[in-house]
């Protein structure tokens, strides 16, 4: 963890700029093209969802801006985010929240994940820190606007990213990622920063080893 020298940070000024607000936090939706996704789940037999998190989980964690939390009076520099995210077994309507390491490798994450899917009968198990990227899904539909719920704190400087059901166009499939972030250390910038990132990461699939 570094902590940032605000007298030498290039960004002092819009960072004080948006602390004045109340509610400093903003979202976007972006359409995803996920066809490798679904492949390389479908071949691996993984959770696409699970693929997803580790996925956005690289990519976020690919942009500084994104990894910066603020503690009190000091802006910090993360060395790394994981992902918690909610979970919900096939034949159940009640969800749970699992948060897990994540691991460079995705097949192991995936297999991780899994498994505390299925060991995991608490609601929330791990205490909350602001050393998480928040993740959830609505797979029963489709969406091109989401808000998220949190207490008016404007140092809640935790990143949450959701998507909803796939859909198929000209013979793609896509989904919508939602990012909610603060203005206070994010700017639109940087979420296409992510943007590209993932989207990397995503055509990279093509090129991983299908077995552990």
């Amino acid at each position: 963890m570094q902590i940032i020298d605000r007298s030498q940070w290039e960004r002092n000024e819009i960072f004080t700029f948006f602390s004045r607000f109340e509610y400093p936090f903003y979202s976007v939706t972006l359409p995803v093209d996920v066809t490798p996704v679904r492949q390389f789940a479908q071949e691996n037999q993984l959770s696409f969802y699970h693929l997803m998190i580790w996925l956005c989980t690289k990519a976020v964690n690919r942009v500084p801006a994104l990894r910066m939390r603020v503690r009190g009076e000091e802006v910090v520099l993360l060395d790394r985010t994981d992902p918690s995210f909610t979970a919900m077994r096939q034949g159940e309507s009640l969800f749970r929240i699992i948060t897990l390491p994540w691991v460079d490798c995705p097949l192991t994450f995936c297999a991780d994940a899994r498994r505390a899917d299925a060991a995991q009968d608490a609601f929330i198990k791990e205490n909350d820190t602001d050393g998480l990227i928040y993740f959830s899904c609505t797979p029963w539909f489709d969406f091109t606007a989401l808000t998220n719920e949190h207490a008016l704190d404007k140092d809640d400087t935790v990143p949450r990213l959701a998507w909803g059901r796939w859909y198929e166009e000209k013979g793609r499939w896509w989904v919508h990622l939602s990012v909610e972030v603060n203005h206070r250390l994010v700017d639109g910038l940087h979420i296409g920063r992510m943007k590209e990132a993932l989207d990397a990461e995503i055509a990279a699939l093509e090129h991983r080893p299908t077995a552990l």
